[in-house]
This record gives C-alpha cells, sequence and structure tokens, in this order.
C-alpha cells in the first residue's frame, strides 16, 4: 500500500551547504555502489549564474552571508509510492517542484529508496529550497543574502518569501499542501493504471483503531527485537484466521464473499499500518541523521573558528612583544648618549668651573635616570593591554583581509557562547540568558544557589547565583561582566496617601 507522509522543515545558518551534501550523498555521505541504500536521482534548478554548475556554492554562500539567527532553506521530506517505478516516481517529484516551487526559488533535491523493513522499497525525496525569490535582477552571492531593498532592488538582496504568520496559519497551510500531495499522487497513481491510493489522514481518521506500533531505530537494528516484531504480525494473521474458520463452520457459503472481502481489508489496514510505521521510523531515522550531520557541522564550525581566533590571539602576543621590545631598544638608545656624557664629565673634572660642572654633570645623571627607569618600569610591567591594543591596530592596518577574518571568527565564537548560555537559561526555566553590558528590571521569581531568574518586559532572564537578591522583590541587575550592579527597585508611594497609610499604620 502506497505511504502518504509530507513534512516541512527549516535550516538555520551553517546547516544548509552540510544538508546538501547529504541528500546529494556527497563528500563523507557519500554511500558505496554496493550499499543497500540507492540514490535514484538528483537535480536542482533557478541556481543564480554562480552556482549554476555546483548548487552546493549557493548553500556554502547562504551559511556564510544569511543572518545569524536567519533561515538558509525550507525542505519538504515526501514519502514516494513503491508501486511506481525509478523514472515515474522522479516525474511526480518533478511535477510537485514545478507545483509549489516554480521558478521563484533556487532549489535542490534528491531521491533515496533505502530498504523497508519487509524487503521491499522504501522511496523518498528530500527537496530544499531557498526562501530568497528570484526576480530577475543579477546579484553577486555578497549581495544576494543581503537585506532586500524595497526602494532600489538591485542595490539589495533577494526578497524572502517567509512573511510571519501565526502558528495556526502554518498548520492550516501544511494541512493544504498535504492535501494537494495526496491529490498529486493519487493522480499519477491512477494515470499508471493502479489501484492503491495515499491519504494524508491519521490512522483514526481513516477508521483504524489500533495505537501504532513505535519502535526506535537503535531498538529495530536489535536483530531478536525485529524478529520479535515481525512473529507478532504473523501471530496476529494467524488469530483471524483462526477466527474466521469459526465463522466458517457456523454460517453458510453465501456469507464467504463478505468474509473474504473482509479479510482483504483487514490485511490491507495492517499492511497499510505496518509501512505506516515503517515511515515513520525511517522519518526518525533521518531526522536522527540530519541531526547528527547539523551537529558535526556545528562542531567544524567551531573548530575552524576557534583555530582562526587562537592563531590571531598568538600573533597579536607575538606583536605585541616586538612593539615592547621596539619601545625598549628606542630607550636603551636614547639613554646610552645620556649615561656617556655623564661619564665623560664625571670622569673629566677641570681645574676652573667646578661649580658648573658639577651642576652639568647632575644633570646629565637626573636625564640618564629618567631614561633608565621608564626602561625598568616598562620591562618590568611587560607586554600590556594598550601593546595588545596596538598590535591589533598594527595588523588591521598592515593585514587588514587576516583581521576582518579574525574578528568575523571572534563573533562566530561568540554566537556559540551565547548560545551556550541560553541553552543553560532554559534549563532554569528562562527564555534567555542576561547579556554583558545590559541592565534588566523586573521581579525575581526565584533566586538560590542555582542562580536567579528574573521576569522583565522583554521575557524571563537568567542571572548567575548572587547574594542579597530576595525572591519575590523588583530589582535592576546590571551585568558589567564579572560583576553585578543591583539595586532594588521600590514602589513610589501616591501623592494621596499619609506615610503612616503606605507603610499599613493606623492609628
Amino acid at each position: 500500500m502506497a505511504i502518504g507522509r509530507l513534512s516541512v522543515g527549516i535550516g538555520k545558518k551553517g546547516k544548509a551547504s552540510p544538508h546538501a551534501k547529504y541528500i546529494a550523498r556527497e563528500g563523507k555521505y557519500a554511500k558505496p555502489s554496493y550499499h543497500e541504500e540507492k540514490l535514484e536521482n538528483t537535480g536542482h534548478g533557478n541556481m543564480p549564474k554562480w552556482a549554476e554548475h555546483n548548487p552546493n556554492d549557493f548553500w556554502q554562500m547562504a551559511d556564510k552571508h544569511e543572518r545569524k539567527n536567519g533561515s538558509t532553506y525550507r525542505e519538504h521530506v515526501i514519502a514516494l509510492p513503491r508501486e511506481l517505478d525509478e523514472y515515474k516516481r522522479h516525474e511526480l517529484i518533478k511535477d510537485w517542484i514545478a507545483q509549489e516551487i516554480g521558478e521563484k526559488h533556487a532549489y535542490q533535491y534528491a531521491i533515496h529508496n533505502p530498504p523497508a523493513l519487509d524487503g521491499d522499497e522504501q522511496p523518498h525525496a528530500h527537496i530544499m529550497f531557498s526562501e530568497r525569490t528570484i526576480d530577475g535582477v543579477e546579484r553577486d552571492p555578497d549581495q544576494y543574502f543581503k537585506r532586500y531593498n524595497s526602494k532600489n532592488p538591485e542595490k539589495g538582496g533577494a526578497k524572502k518569501a517567509n512573511t510571519p504568520k501565526f502558528s495556526a496559519e502554518r498548520k492550516e497551510e501544511l494541512k493544504a499542501m498535504r492535501d494537494r500531495w495526496e491529490q498529486m499522487c493519487n493522480a499519477h497513481l491512477e494515470r499508471e493504471f493502479r489501484s492503491e491510493r495515499i491519504s494524508m489522514k491519521s490512522l483514526k481518521e481513516q477508521g483504524i483503531e489500533r495505537e501504532p506500533i513505535n519502535l526506535t531505530m537503535a531498538q529495530l537494528k536489535q536483530p531478536e527485537i525485529k524478529e520479535a516484531y515481525l512473529d507478532l504480525l504473523a501471530a496476529k494473521n494467524d488469530d483471524f484466521m483462526a477466527e474466521l474458520d469459526v465463522w466458517m463452520e457456523f454460517y453458510d457459503d453465501n456469507l464467504e464473499y463478505e468474509i473474504k472481502h473482509q479479510l482483504a481489508q483487514k490485511d490491507e489496514a495492517e499492511r497499510q499500518a505496518q509501512e505506516q510505521q515503517e515511515a515513520e521510523r525511517e522519518a526518525e531515522r533521518q531526522a536522527q541523521e540530519q541531526q547528527e550531520a547539523e551537529r558535526e557541522a556545528e562542531r567544524n564550525v567551531f573548530k575552524e573558528n576557534n583555530k582562526i581566533f587562537s592563531n590571531y590571539a598568538e600573533k597579536t602576543e607575538t606583536t605585541a612583544k616586538a612593539i615592547l621590545d621596539s619601545q625598549l631598544q628606542g630607550l636603551r638608545n636614547e639613554g646610552a648618549p645620556l649615561l656617556a656624557k655623564f661619564e665623560k664629565l664625571r670622569d673629566n673634572k677641570p681645574w676652573r668651573g667646578k661649580e658648573k660642572w658639577a651642576k652639568d654633570k647632575q644633570n646629565a645623571l637626573n636625564a640618564y635616570v629618567a631614561v633608565k627607569d621608564k626602561y625598568n618600569s616598562l620591562n618590568d610591567k611587560g607586554v600590556t593591554d594598550e601593546h595588545r591594543e596596538q598590535a591589533k591596530k598594527y595588523i588591521a592596518k598592515t593585514e587588514p583581509s587576516y583581521h576582518a577574518k579574525a574578528q568575523q571568527a571572534i563573533e562566530i565564537l561568540q554566537e556559540f557562547k551565547r548560545a551556550a548560555k541560553d541553552e543553560k537559561a532554559k534549563q532554569h526555566g528562562a527564555d534567555f540568558h542576561a547579556q554583558q553590558g545590559e541592565t534588566y528590571t523586573g521581579k525575581i521569581l526565584r533566586a538560590d544557589e542555582n542562580g536567579i531568574v528574573q521576569q522583565t518586559r522583554n521575557g524571563i532572564v537568567y542571572h548567575p547565583a548572587m547574594s542579597g537578591i530576595e525572591q519575590g522583590k523588583s530589582y535592576h541587575l546590571e551585568n558589567n561582566g564579572n560583576t553585578y550592579n543591583t539595586r532594588e527597585q521600590y514602589q513610589v508611594r501616591t501623592p494621596n496617601k499619609s506615610i503612616d497609610q503606605d507603610r499599613g499604620i493606623v492609628r
């Protein structure tokens, strides 16, 4: 029985290129020719000129230039009917792309066909597409993903089609899309004179009174569980056949046709339910693979940018040391003639004019000692933050592209750090983690050794644990990095109340 399944996903910045390689089975995702899974077809379309021959160039630029929290692609994952052959499945997907994407968005697709639990085919398609619309303006990669300029489109990036919508609207759109897929898929099956049809309704809506058997991919990989699952299906069928034999003993042959018809319906329902479960497990497996690919991509992005930052920090320190050495050498050069002058005066005491000689000698000594003290002070302090700032300015001036790359790496690493902090905040029931340089005002929802959770007008914020903050009171909390400025927020007394009334005192 053909399976009806269609899901829609969104890819974040940094995920597009790895996921495109995953669906196209390129790079580390490539499968050997003898692998049990088959890559049936791949393709792409509507790509800008600079990515016409290599669609992954497009996704790499999306990962690089889209805003930090933006989406780089949307994806349809669709189960395809095994009742259609490879060519007909490909035609079905191309018709779907023409209907749903058309010529408005750059896209890439792939059709995978791994073996199902019953040993038969389990084809499905991945369709990635950019939300940026094509308007006929030729843009290079740097411009393509910039903010759209409504007044002068040729000066801005391609416009995004992801207008904000409520979840209810999104849900209705997805339902309508699934209905369109059901109609198109069934039309293709009918065109090939196949009697099978897909349904995008749930088991309950289809009248199948049975809870789905949910097994994880880890469980299904265990031979004993897989065998037990197949035995369970066989046992259910044996029980039904035994029940049917009893009915045949007590009822005449006029019911034979009806019973056979019911048997066929039961078999079909069980087959459909089994394939639905297999589709759900395949979706889970794909989701796990995608998550792992995304985690691997994140690890690679972190490692690459951390390496750039470490190299930049080392270069900054080396340059700062060179600046210090240059300053010390300058002081040595400045002190040498002063010392020589002092020594010459010291060793050539005149017979006359001794008072002037003594004064000149002392002035020369004082000048030399001043330079020497400055040298010793600079040498004792060593490389300071001032030297490091001078080093960064020097690198920015002499190696601007390297400096810009390092600054970008620092921003990306800071984003990773912020994301990790926000994840910690969510674990404590907050929306986000307090940021350095920001002041937050509001009521304290929780204050203990695990931290402080505060309700603010921008959401619930998490602060590290600190003393002197009481739950239930309101505070101004200013995050200065390693320290906090804290001030309790007092309620202002209304003018028509006396001080005693405001304090709750009755005389």
